[in-house]
């Protein structure tokens, strides 16, 4: 029974993830950055172990610093997590926030990736 509720639980950097979400819609930038960048460093330390849905959270926490970035108008850090994002998983999304980045354009409909259930 306890290996069951264990493999529910979410891990620290989901939580982090869904922590710096929360902060960015709360208008809280600085706190969310602070978690996307927990989230990049707890998965950057076991990278060569990184399953397929470690990669694409790690890669919407590059986005979401990229987005959160470029809302406070730091847009040199900002392009370099875009470009992070889009190496890592190459979607629409990442390519279409790191070429509005580039151009230094925001947009109201930059929001960080919520994230999505993965299956196997």
């Amino acid at each position: 029974m306890l290996i069951i509720a264990t493999l529910g639980c979410k891990g620290d950097a989901e939580l982090a993830m869904e922590r710096g979400i929360q902060y960015y819609e709360w208008e809280m930038i600085e706190k969310a950055v602070l978690e996307f960048k927990f989230v990049v460093h707890n998965l950057s330390s076991q990278n060569e172990k990184l399953d397929y849905s470690q990669i694409r959270l790690k890669s919407r926490a590059h986005h979401n610093l990229a987005v959160a970035y470029a809302k406070k108008e730091w847009y040199d850090d900002a392009v370099l997590e875009a470009r992070e994002a889009f190496e890592l998983f190459p979607s629409d999304d990442n390519r279409k926030v790191m070429e509005l980045i580039q151009n230094k354009i925001p947009t109201e409909s930059q929001k960080p990736v919520k994230q999505k259930p993965t299956t196997p």
